[in-house]
């Protein structure tokens, strides 16, 4: 596996391995900057929707920091790469002397997340490799894009009621998900905020504030070395997009059941060049342990 990732890193040593984790573990250094339980700003119609919806979503960020959980699922991820090679006459529409090559890899993990005492523990064991199956070793992610942990908390990021003065948040819209009405509300950093923030947008369930989608615009990783000397070699303003979907429901925890990055950059003329792409799905989930407040579910622990 080390010297697979060495290859790797070799061949496209000009883009380093992009590092992501989400801001819940920084949050907690972050909410020194301003005090907790701020009350947050609210723009655009139908304040008292949204006030109510965010008072929910901080309290189900609340219960799920504190909840115990023990599941195992298979994660499948896959990544493609957009590189330039030099190449001589250009092929149609590409930059002139060069060609895009697409890398593509695949990656099937046996997943497991455990939660005890609020200790966070994640762990992988590798099943197959762009389809030639391994031992189940344990591994971290083979991953030579992105980095990332613990999607399941992703709604801390933005909705916690710790974090919630961070932004502004706005009704963008009100939609149907499987005949549900769900609140649209886009989430902005708060004017003359000292400390780096996400930008995201959060589709919310209006019965009872289930947070089912969130679409991040990531503007905390513009400024780490990797963005920075991949914008500056591809003559445009990173454009780093995540998505996170939460589709499935156990004792009131919303869990993955897809997740994505998408890196790419914007020149001066407005043009997208999209440099890669990471998407990760969850699925055949095996639930031991979820415990929420005073509600719980408890299954025999096997993985047949």
């Amino acid at each position: 596996m080390t010297a697979r990732k060495e290859d790797t890193s070799a061949k496209f040593g000009a883009f380093p391995c992009l590092l992501f984790m989400f801001a819940l573990f920084a949050g907690h250094a972050m909410s020194s900057a301003r005090p907790a339980l701020i009350q947050a700003s609210l723009d655009g119609g139908e304040p008292q929707l949204v006030s109510r919806l965010l008072v929910r979503a901080a309290d189900y960020c609340a219960r799920l920091s504190r909840a115990s959980l023990d599941f195992v699922c298979l994660e499948e991820v896959s990544e493609k790469i957009y590189e330039q090679s030099p190449f001589s006459p250009p092929s149609p529409g590409a930059f002139l002397g060069r060609r895009n090559d697409i890398v593509e890899h695949r990656y099937l993990y046996d997943y497991q997340f455990v939660t005890e005492d609020g200790q966070k523990t994640e762990k992988r064991r590798i099943l197959e490799i762009d389809g030639i199956k391994r031992k189940a070793e344990d591994t971290a992610l083979d991953t030579t894009t992105f980095f990332y942990q613990n999607v399941l908390f992703g709604p801390v990021d933005l909705l916690a009621g710790s974090r919630q003065g961070f932004y502004r948040y706005t009704l963008r819209g009100r939609e149907s998900m499987a005949g549900q009405a769900v609140a649209v509300v886009e989430a902005v950093p708060a004017p003359g905020l000292a400390v780096s923030v996400n930008q995201g947008t959060i589709w919310i369930r209006e019965s009872d504030a289930a947070i089912l989608k969130i679409v991040w615009n990531v503007r905390s990783m513009e400024n780490s070395a990797a963005i920075r000397a991949t914008a500056k070699q591809y003559k445009g303003t990173p454009q780093i997009v995540q998505i996170t979907e939460f589709q499935l429901e156990k004792n009131g925890v919303h869990f993955p059941n897809r997740f994505s990055v998408e890196e790419a950059y914007v020149n001066k003329k407005g043009k997208k060049r999209v440099r890669s792409m990471l998407e990760a799905v969850y699925r055949d989930y095996k639930f031991f342990t979820v415990e929420v407040e005073t509600s719980s579910i408890k299954g025999p622990r096997s993985r047949s």
